[in-house]
């Protein structure tokens, strides 16, 4: 654990010089645990994954204004917690004229709508090549830890191997995936730290 931590903060330290290796390797560490809390708070699995990756996201995009910590952990949940509830809170939110209640609305612009449409498209093509790039174990393995919530000790029993072979080899897929998807997150980070100010 204190080995776990050190390596954290050196990775932190990396963060905020920019080090976008750095931010992936955070997210390989801290995903399980952070998918679990978040679990907690929400109860939605799409919003947690969500939170998480726009968590992710702006650890990055506000890299330079990221406080030292002294537990990388605790900074992650707190700001999950955050991420959660802000969204939540934004959902919820009512908008009260002449005693009547109003569903706040968003208009976006016709440009940005087709960007975003584009984006979304393409994102899809490109997880969807990675994920098949993936064995047929790999696929399966995933999908049980991340849709179906299975521990790593179930998938163990399910797919006739020990728990090590299972922890292995979703790090492995998520390893792949991250690296195969590395040019979308980034093309995704740089058009919401430059072009969505």
């Amino acid at each position: 654990m204190k080995q776990n931590q050190s390596e954290s903060l050196r990775l932190w330290a990396k963060l905020q010089d920019g080090n976008l290796e750095a931010l992936g390797m955070l997210y390989d560490i801290y995903i399980d645990d952070l998918f679990t809390y978040g679990m907690g708070v929400s109860g939605n699995k799409s919003e947690v994954m969500d939170c998480i990756h726009d968590l992710f996201l702006n650890l990055y995009k506000y890299r330079k204004n990221l406080s030292n910590t002294d537990r990388v952990d605790f900074y992650l949940m707190r700001s999950l917690k955050n991420e959660i509830l802000k969204r939540i809170q934004i959902s919820k939110r009512k908008l009260t004229i002449g005693g009547q209640e109003n569903n706040i609305s968003f208009q976006i612009s016709t440009e940005e709508g087709f960007i975003a449409n584009e984006w979304e498209m393409e994102r899809s093509q490109k997880l969807t090549k990675a994920i098949k790039s993936l064995s047929k174990k790999q696929r399966k393995g995933l999908s049980m830890r991340f849709s179906e919530n299975y521990s790593y000790e179930e998938i163990a029993e399910q797919m006739n191997i020990s728990v090590q072979s299972s922890r292995t080899m979703i790090y492995r897929a998520i390893k792949v995936l991250r690296s195969q998807l590395q040019y979308l997150i980034l093309v995704y980070l740089i058009f919401f730290c430059f072009f969505k100010k």
